[in-house]
C-alpha cells in the first residue's frame, strides 16, 4: 500500500476535525499531501453537531484555509478544495473527487447518532465502500477529541475467505513508519448448530481441530511477517468475532484496526452479520477499512 495525497472530508464541525490528527501524522510519516475537502451540501440543515453548519462557499473556504494554515505550520504539505455547487449525494460527491484528485485514501470521521444502524448503515462511509474502491481511514467518536496519533499496535482480525493479502500489505505499510506491532486475529468458525446430526463429541473434536488449524495459518504468517523483521502477535479466540476485536483492541491496545470489506463493498462481517457494526459503533476506534478487488 502506497499513501501520497489523503484526502480529508470536513464538515465544518470539531467532531470530522478528530480525524485530523490521524490523517497529518501518516502524511507526515509518509511525506504525502493532505487535501481538505468540504461538499457543500443541497438543503443543509442549520447546524451540524451544534455548530453552525458551513453553507456557503465563502464560509467553506475560510474555514478549510485556517485549517490548511495550522497544518502548514506543523510542516505537512496541504491544500484545500470546495465542491461549490451543492448537491443531494455527498457521499458520491467524496468519491468522485478521490478519484479526480487522485488521492489514495479516503480520511473521515463517523460520529453524530448512537443508534448502532443509523451509525454505519446508510452513513456516508458506508455508501462509499458500497460504490468506490479507495481505502477509508475512519475515526469513531461521540465527543470532539484532538488526541494525538500514536501508533503502537495495529491490529489485522483475518477473515481466510476474504483478502488477507491486501489486510497485510496495510499492516505492513502503518507497521514500518511507525515502528508498530502487528497483531492478527482469527476466530475460528462457530462449531455446527444443535440439529445438525452431529453428535457433541464430533462438534467438539472438529471445533478444536479448526482452532489447531486457525493457530497454524497464523503462526505461518507471523513467521512470514518476522522474517521482514516485523513485531508480530497472533490471538486466536473462542468469542465472538465482534467481543474478540473488542477485546483485542482493549488489552494490546490496538490504535489502528485493519477491516477488509467483501467484492460487494459490504464489510467482511466474519461470521456474525453485525460485527462490523457493533465494531464502528465503539467511540475512539481508529480504523482502515479495504475494499477488496
Amino acid at each position: 500500500m502506497i499513501v501520497r495525497r489523503i484526502l480529508v472530508a470536513l464538515d465544518g464541525s470539531r467532531l470530522a476535525e478528530s480525524v485530523l490528527p490521524a490523517a497529518a501524522s501518516l502524511a507526515r510519516t509518509q511525506q504525502a499531501r493532505l487535501i481538505l475537502l468540504h461538499v457543500l451540501e443541497r438543503d443543509p440543515p442549520p447546524s451540524v453537531h451544534g455548530e453552525v453548519h458551513l453553507t456557503s462557499p465563502s464560509d467553506a473556504r475560510r474555514y478549510l484555509g485556517g485549517q490548511a494554515a495550522r497544518l502548514r505550520s506543523e510542516g505537512i504539505d496541504v491544500e484545500s478544495d470546495v465542491h461549490e455547487r451543492p448537491v443531494a449525494d455527498v457521499a458520491a460527491a467524496l468519491d468522485r473527487h478521490a478519484h479526480e484528485l487522485d488521492a489514495d485514501l479516503l480520511a473521515m470521521c463517523a460520529h453524530g447518532r448512537t443508534n448502532l444502524r443509523d451509525r454505519l448503515l446508510g452513513t456516508i462511509a458506508e455508501r462509499i465502500l458500497r460504490g468506490g474502491s479507495i481505502p477509508i481511514l475512519l475515526r469513531t467518536v461521540l465527543r470532539p477529541r484532538a488526541k494525538e496519533f500514536r501508533l503502537r499496535n495495529v491490529l489485522v482480525p483475518l477473515d481466510f475467505g476474504h483478502d488477507v493479502d491486501a489486510a497485510l500489505d496495510a499492516a505492513r505499510m502503518f507497521a514500518r513508519a511507525y515502528r508498530a506491532t502487528i497483531t492478527l486475529l482469527m476466530v475460528p468458525e462457530p462449531a455446527a448448530p444443535s440439529g445438525t446430526g452431529m453428535l457433541p463429541t464430533t462438534t467438539a473434536v472438529a471445533r478444536a481441530f479448526d482452532e489447531a488449524g486457525a493457530e497454524r495459518r497464523l503462526d505461518s504468517l507471523a513467521e512470514q511477517l518476522r522474517s521482514e523483521n516485523f513485531d508480530a502477535r497472533t490471538i486466536v479466540a473462542t468469542q465472538q468475532p465482534s467481543d474478540a476485536i473488542a477485546d483485542a483492541t482493549e488489552s494490546l491496545p490496538a490504535e489502528l484496526i485493519v477491516l477488509v470489506t467483501d467484492a460487494h463493498g459490504g464489510l467482511s462481517r466474519w461470521y456474525d452479520p453485525s460485527t462490523a457494526q457493533q465494531v464502528l459503533a465503539v467511540p475512539d476506534l481508529t480504523l482502515l477499512l479495504i475494499k477488496e478487488l
